[in-house]
């Protein structure tokens, strides 16, 4: 590895750094003061989870860089294997006694998956939860932190390493069009659009993606902010074979009360206060492109698509989310939100 390609100024703007990473096909940059001195490291990762927090593209590089990051100061692969295996690194710097770049170790490179993958952002709902606050604006474009609520989501998919993205428009299709044809020229034009005639619920516009070149199709509600890991998630969805996985979200339910079974004529036993696991289904769902070729232009949930599917015998999986992940659709959870970025 040529260590000083992964070397940057601390100063130096996100999205800059961002296309570095992408031109590299690293996973991480070392950013430096004035003498070149290393003062931290940052991954895809930790730029996701900044961005999830209120920053924006345009911050500096040095504000979301990890200040505690792992370095050896002895040329010793064994030991930097170690560190990397104790750790559970995939990069660690060999530094000088003045703290600056001599090589970087990395254990072998993961496949880039997502290059590959076509998203579909849904974002054509009229955000009637959100009342008065979507009356003027669509809910993809309501303010989060510095920016929106769609484009906290495209800039993630940005630094995931996805390149084709679709959006899904209906209620004020043309002021979401609009704004992302202006902040992301490269990745969006007219093509990029679906514009919904009629409303199509969250599964139904998968039918205009049926004869595209992408063979898989992650589909992403426009309302949903996480920092799920799509290379783990692809992985998972193409070694279980699976033609859909959706992502799901584990919750649990305490109950105040002894609650009781019972069949026809007696109590059959008696459970007290127990605690109820459960799943919901999180907006995020990985389909493979011949599952939707049959779809026609008319109005579909993505419950309904899934039960369908199931019901047909089609090989529906899940993959578990255990991190951040919030539904920014309801007025509780957009102040909640707000809140956590300073808005």
């Amino acid at each position: 590895m040529n260590a000083k390609k992964y070397v940057v100024d601390e100063n130096k703007k996100i999205i800059d750094c961002l296309k570095i990473l992408n031109d590299l096909g690293g996973k991480i940059l070392f950013t430096c003061d004035k003498e070149f001195r290393i003062t931290g490291s940052v991954t895809d990762g930790d730029i996701r989870r900044a961005l999830i927090s209120g920053y924006t593209l345009n911050d500096a590089i040095g504000k979301v860089a990890n200040r505690k990051f792992k370095f050896i100061t002895q040329d010793s692969k064994h030991n930097a294997e170690l560190m990397m295996k104790e750790f559970n690194l995939r990069h660690i710097p060999l530094l000088d006694k003045e703290k600056r770049l001599i090589k970087i170790f990395e254990t072998q490179k993961e496949t880039n998956y997502l290059s590959s993958i076509a998203v579909l952002i849904m974002a054509g709902g009229k955000g009637t939860r959100l009342l008065p606050l979507t009356k003027r604006k669509p809910k993809p474009l309501l303010k989060i932190g510095k920016t929106s609520l769609i484009e906290n989501i495209i800039d993630k998919l940005l630094v995931d390493g996805f390149k084709k993205i679709f959006v899904s428009i209906n209620y004020k299709g043309d002021m979401i069009k609009e704004r992302l044809k202006k902040k992301y020229p490269e990745i969006f034009d007219d093509s990029t659009f679906i514009d919904e005639k009629q409303f199509l619920g969250t599964a139904g516009s998968l039918h205009f993606l049926k004869d595209i070149e992408e063979e898989t199709i992650l589909v992403h509600n426009a309302d949903i902010l996480c920092d799920v890991d799509f290379h783990n998630v692809i992985k998972h969805h193409r070694s279980q074979k699976n033609d859909i996985t959706s992502i799901l979200i584990p919750r649990k339910i305490k109950i105040n009360y002894g609650t009781v079974s019972i069949d026809k004529r007696r109590m059959i036993g008696i459970m007290e206060k127990p605690e109820i696991e459960f799943f919901i289904l999180s907006g995020l769902n990985i389909v493979e492109r011949k599952i939707v070729k049959n779809l026609k232009e008319t109005f579909l949930n993505m419950d309904l698509f899934l039960d369908k599917n199931i019901k047909n015998k089609k090989k529906v999986g899940y993959y578990l989310h255990t991190g951040f992940w919030i539904d920014a659709g309801t007025k509780e959870n957009y102040e909640l939100i707000n809140m956590i970025n300073g808005g």
